[in-house]
């Protein structure tokens, strides 16, 4: 497999990563935020059309992508990380679906641990006004069987960020850097090795670059590789760790 983009601590692979999982070697964290339900791009598209828009939102534009959604996706995907995944696995997804991951990555081997939630600062508001907004994601938190260790002593799987805006790079969907950074922070240790097999803009590995871990990064739009590598080949700074970060 030629990689998309290599440097020293990143290594970027275009395509579908049912097809380039299997032909990796095992990992220490499988860090990622792949697609989400089919049911939630739904709801997203029902309200979008009840308050009458004629152009299809971001997310919209999304699901009608090559990324498609989880549902098609889950079964290999949940069986490559748990064959490949020598510590924790965390997965985003939407809080309607994490039941689906826990009981798949269970089933496959990996004890699930917690589900843990991302609390957005400055979410975006409900604009139908007709109910609640959604202010916060969640992530499934398994491990391999055997011991387990994080850097976070006994506090809580709960991560307060602001969404990004001023950052944010050209993806519907991107996660904070300031989340990611606190995520492989927590979860894994230098010199060890991550993968996030729905890459996207490319935070995960941005982050894993300032903090010295190596990582591999799968995307299937290779658009979404181009921004990503061109994210990493910017200069990094240094992030210093701090004890109980």
């Amino acid at each position: 497999m030629k990689p998309y983009y290599q440097d020293d601590y990143c290594t970027i692979y275009h395509g579908d990563c049912r097809e380039v999982l299997p032909r990796l070697g095992q990992v220490d964290h499988v860090i990622t935020d792949p697609p989400y339900s089919r049911d939630f791009y739904q709801r997203i598209r029902t309200n979008h059309e009840q308050l009458g828009k004629s152009r299809p939102v971001s997310l919209i534009a999304l699901r009608a992508g090559a990324i498609g959604d989880v549902n098609e996706l889950i079964d290999p995907v949940s069986t490559a990380i748990a064959l490949y995944c020598r510590r924790w696995a965390i997965v985003f997804s939407d809080i309607e679906y994490c039941g689906e991951w826990r009981e798949r990555l269970q089933a496959r081997g990996l004890d699930y641990v917690r589900t843990g939630a991302w609390v957005k600062v400055n979410p975006m508001p409900q604009f139908s006004g007709d109910r609640p907004g959604v202010g916060f994601e969640v992530c499934t938190i398994c491990h391999a069987k055997g011991g387990k260790r994080w850097n976070g002593g006994g506090r809580p799987a709960v991560w307060t960020h602001h969404i990004s805006r001023g950052d944010r790079p050209d993806h519907p969907t991107p996660k904070p850097l300031s989340l990611m950074l606190q995520l492989i922070q927590l979860f894994s240790d230098p010199g060890e090795l991550i993968l996030d097999p729905f890459l996207g803009s490319g935070t995960t590995l941005v982050a894993a670059k300032n903090l010295g871990r190596e990582a591999i990064g799968i995307e299937i739009e290779e658009r979404y590789c181009e921004i990503a590598a061109k994210r990493l080949a910017q200069e990094v700074l240094p992030f210093r760790e701090e004890e109980g970060a």
